[in-house]
């Protein structure tokens, strides 16, 4: 749990993560306990390794961070989801995306989980949700990752 308490420490946070990483899956235990620590560097940061090393466990783990009261826990949550392929299914990710796009404040949390749905998520039954997205929504990088995804779908 040392490492996972130096995520903490701006002077030694890379060393700590670069030393998880290099760790691997037996870490994934106090990464996930991580998850739940007060500072959100720390969260953030597990979430992230969380990515990195995909299980069921760290999936199901990373779905209370998306929302999280701090954006960039919040951001690094919707990007482990998002590419959780290999241990959840699209059903169970596909929604938690869409209510990041629908229901997220932080507009950069809305465009990674639109990226998201478009890039890897892709399915034709999302094609009407995204060029809707594309004639109503007012950020013009959302209206970009909204055609993205109806011409992948």
């Amino acid at each position: 749990m040392q490492l996972v308490d130096a995520l903490g420490d701006h002077i030694g946070r890379d060393a700590a993560f670069r030393s998880l990483l290099a760790l691997g899956m037996p870490a994934a235990p106090e990464v996930r306990a991580g998850l739940g620590d007060g500072r959100w560097e720390v969260r953030r940061l597990c979430a992230a390794w969380l990515w990195r090393f995909q299980h069921r466990a760290g999936f199901e783990a990373l779905v209370p961070l998306l929302r999280d009261r701090h954006s960039k826990v919040r951001a690094a949550a919707v990007v482990g989801v998002g590419h959780a392929g290999a241990v959840a299914e699209s059903h169970e990710i596909v929604p938690l995306l869409l209510e990041r796009v629908f229901h997220d404040e932080s507009l950069r949390v809305r465009r990674l989980a639109l990226l998201l749905l478009g890039w890897v998520h892709a399915d034709p039954s999302l094609r009407e949700l995204f060029a809707e997205l594309e004639r109503t929504e007012t950020d013009s990088k959302l209206r970009v990752y909204a055609r993205l995804g109806r011409a992948r779908c």
